[in-house]
């Protein structure tokens, strides 16, 4: 008797993993479900953390050329799940800072914007990262990577690096010959989020943890 409750238990255990993960892959493979998901503040209340103009300000005197941006977000803690549950990190999302100070990154596609999308975002955490450049050419030449992969669709696949802000970032350093290094999901190659701060020699300049006004 003993044992057939403890097999019963495995098999709602199972079963419950099993219902979660479909509700996963439903969310992550149906485009309109994903999303409308992905794409919803499931916090709409402003909270302590939001960022404001005046710490945007702030960190944009202290960026140069090349810089990374790393943002997470309380109010899109779906993001902050996910990328937990895949990379192991909270940080979601990833900006290079090009030389006109303009954000590049990936909003439904490969974007330049202003710092305030982070104001539309929401964004509850922030880091400034300084890539260990050579000089400024070596800078200038991820940022003009990234720049010939603006108008790149957002790929959920991440089969194309360009296609989700990390990636874009991440392989625009690449191609300025830094040492990036890519993360196992699933069998696939990917670029984490918290990549930016393992590159040798990377100095984050702000966070939030530590800088927040």
């Amino acid at each position: 008797m003993q044992l057939s409750k403890v097999s019963g238990l495995f098999k709602l255990a199972f079963m419950g993993c099993a219902a979660v993960s479909g509700l996963i892959a439903v969310a992550l493979l149906v485009p309109p479900i994903r999303d409308r998901i992905f794409s919803t503040k499931l916090c709409p209340w402003p909270l302590p953390w939001d960022t404001n103009e005046t710490e945007l300000q702030v960190l944009k005197s202290l960026s140069l050329p090349g810089d990374v941006i790393l943002e997470s977000n309380l109010h899109g803690w779906q993001w902050m799940a996910l990328s937990f549950a895949a990379t192991g990190t909270t940080w979601v999302q990833a900006a290079l800072i090009d030389e006109n100070k303009q954000i590049l990154t990936v909003h439904k596609l490969a974007i330049a914007t202003d710092w305030n999308i982070y104001l539309e975002w929401g964004s509850t955490r922030l880091a400034l990262i300084r890539p260990p450049y050579q000089d400024k050419q070596q800078a200038q030449s991820g940022i003009d990577y990234a720049r010939t992969k603006l108008g790149t669709n957002y790929d959920p696949s991440f089969q194309d690096h360009s296609g989700n802000c990390n990636g874009l970032v991440a392989s625009s350093l690449a191609h300025a010959k830094l040492p990036v290094f890519t993360t196992d999901v699933c069998g696939r190659r990917i670029y984490s989020p918290d990549c930016f701060f393992k590159i040798p020699g990377a100095e984050i300049i702000w966070i939030s943890d530590l800088n927040r006004l």
